[in-house]
Parts: structure tokens; C-alpha cells; sequence
């Protein structure tokens, strides 16, 4: 009998393995041919931005650039499942004396998807490294979704070269491994690097189910087709659930210190009130928990607000922007 259990699990492993392999292989075959198939419609739309391509320490950084060369610098950075594009609609629509950085984040789209250091303080000093190799000593952050989380382990880190930090769409004051791990399902099953690659490896059918149920307006078929052709490059899937993993987590840096370290530098935190993940009562002790920090909500959008709402998000960051300069 002990015999007959442990062979049968063991022909239901490998009947597992075969069949996941199986779904891998053919989610690959889709990948390739959508981006194939998009392929002459992505090159009309990115020739219509200035892209750059570097390599700092090892790491190759893809982000594309806005604005003049000496002007005072925002860094963009993006959430999952999004990129660099996920900012299109709310960049031409800064201040234009600005110069703006819009990254793909470590292991997204045309960024690097070797290095295999997820931890969120070495993004943050590997991002920090990228400024420094083009030679920006002070910027702006803007950040979005896990753009936010990362962004707010940066500001933590590296605080004397921030200028200000716009947090969007992400939870605050929510310290506790084990509460994070009920409140957010995924970020338990994605402590299994397998898990979430399985998840995340059908670029289509992966965007199809994060964007729609989580905006407030149309998810129109280009926007939708540019994401997943960049979702849909190799690496993406195995690489994206590693920001995962609990021990690359710092929950205190990014979720807790925007309330509690006095900041050299001001702190605004937009968020969209029609988010049924991050509903306003999450946000209600903002005023009185995270006194330095000021808070703004964008009206009648959900979580992906910069498509949603673009005009009220750069609205938002333009003022913001200009108050911040004020007081320097």
C-alpha cells in the first residue's frame, strides 16, 4: 500500500510538471506571436518618444526621456503589470520645463532581467547608481503601485537626494508580515517564484485580468495591446515575482516611514477614491498619523488612475511640483 501511495504521487508530480510545462510552452507560443504580430504598431508608438538604453554596474536600464537637458528631473516609476508606457498619457502633460526619467523597472519590459537581486533596498541603490551615471545629483520621485513601494524605500535611502515624492496607489501603515500576507492574497502565493510565474507567464490573459476590473474608464485596445506586447518580452514572468519574495521585503520603509521620519523634503500622497483594493477608510488617519505628509484625491478613478484620470494626475503633480519649488 505505502508502495502503490508513493508511486501515484509521484506520477501526479510529474503529471503536474508535464502538464504546467505544457501550459508554459504554448503561453510562450502566444507571447511570441502576439508581439510579432504587434510588433510594426509598438515601433509607430515608440517613435514617438525619445527611448535610451544604459548600463550601469551591470545592469541595463531602459527609460524614456522628456524635457531638457538641465532641467530639474522627476523620476517615474511604474507598478505591476505596467512599464514605462504606463505614464504616456500623463507626460506630455507636465510641466515642460521639467526633465523627466521614465524608467522600465528591473525586470520589466526593455530593462534588465539577469540580475537576480530583488531585494528592494538593491533596486533602490541600483536605481540610485543609474542617476548618478547620468549625472543627477537631486530628483524628484513620482511613483505608482509597487512604483510607490520601491519609491518609498528610495526616499528612504537616499533622502538627501530627493526634492519631493508623489506616492500613488499604495497602501500606508500597514506594518505586520502576517497582516500584509492576509490583506494582499498575492503576496502569498507569489513567495513561489513557480506560482507566480504561472500566473504572470500569459502576457494577454495576465493584463486582461489586472486592468480592467481596477479602472474607472475604457481600457482602449491600444493601450491594452502596448502592455501586453512589453509584458509578453522574455524574462518578464520569471523575473516580476521576485519583488515578491519576503526576504527582499522592507514593509516598515515602504509602508510605514512616509508617516513617521520627518523628511527633508514634502510628501504627497494621490490616490484615486473609486479603488475597491485601497478604499478611502484605508486612508482616513493620514491626517492626523502622517501630519508632514499631504494627501489628495483623484475623483471619479480607480487604481490605475494615470489612465483613468491623466489631466487630474498631472494636475496634481504639476502643483505639487510647483509648491515643492517654492520651498527649496
Amino acid at each position: 500500500m505505502k508502495k502503490i501511495l508513493i508511486v501515484s504521487v509521484l506520477v501526479l508530480a510529474v503529471a503536474s510538471y508535464a502538464a504546467v510545462s505544457w501550459l508554459g510552452a504554448r503561453a510562450e507560443e502566444r507571447n511570441s506571436a502576439f508581439r510579432q504580430e504587434f510588433g510594426a504598431t509598438a515601433a509607430k508608438i515608440d517613435a514617438q518618444y525619445r527611448h535610451k538604453d544604459k548600463t550601469v554596474n551591470g545592469i541595463k536600464w531602459h527609460y524614456v526621456e522628456q524635457g531638457p537637458d538641465e532641467g530639474p528631473v522627476i523620476l517615474f516609476l511604474h507598478g505591476l503589470p505596467e512599464g514605462w508606457y504606463s505614464w504616456h498619457y500623463v507626460m506630455p502633460l507636465i510641466d515642460p520645463k521639467y526633465r523627466l526619467i521614465v524608467l522600465d523597472m528591473k525586470g520589466y519590459g526593455r530593462s534588465d532581467k539577469q540580475d537576480g537581486d530583488y531585494s528592494w533596498h538593491a533596486v533602490t541603490r541600483q536605481i540610485s547608481e543609474l542617476m548618478d551615471s547620468l549625472a543627477i545629483k537631486q530628483f524628484f520621485v513620482v511613483g505608482h503601485d509597487w512604483g510607490s513601494l520601491i519609491g518609498s524605500v528610495l526616499i528612504s535611502d537616499y533622502p538627501n537626494r530627493v526634492l519631493g515624492f508623489v506616492r500613488m496607489q499604495a497602501d500606508l501603515l500597514r506594518s505586520g508580515i502576517l497582516r500584509s500576507l492576509m490583506r494582499k492574497p498575492q503576496f502569498l502565493l507569489f513567495q513561489s517564484n513557480w506560482i507566480g510565474s504561472l500566473f504572470m507567464e500569459d502576457a494577454a490573459w495576465f493584463i486582461d485580468r489586472v486592468y480592467p476590473p481596477r479602472m474607472a474608464t475604457e481600457f482602449k485596445p491600444v493601450d491594452r495591446d502596448y502592455l501586453v506586447n512589453e509584458f509578453a518580452r522574455a524574462g518578464v514572468a520569471l523575473q516580476i515575482p521576485k519583488y515578491f519574495k519576503l526576504k527582499n521585503w522592507d514593509l516598515d520603509a515602504a509602508m510605514t516611514k512616509i508617516c513617521k521620519e520627518a523628511f527633508p523634503f514634502p510628501v504627497l500622497i494621490l490616490q484615486a477614491d473609486s479603488d475597491s483594493a485601497q478604499p478611502v477608510s484605508l486612508f482616513e488617519s493620514v491626517p492626523s498619523e502622517c501630519p508632514r505628509v499631504e494627501l489628495r484625491w483623484i475623483r471619479g478613478a480607480s487604481h490605475f488612475s494615470n489612465f483613468d484620470k491623466p489631466e487630474e494626475v498631472a494636475k496634481a503633480i504639476n502643483e505639487f511640483l510647483g509648491r515643492s519649488r517654492l520651498q527649496q
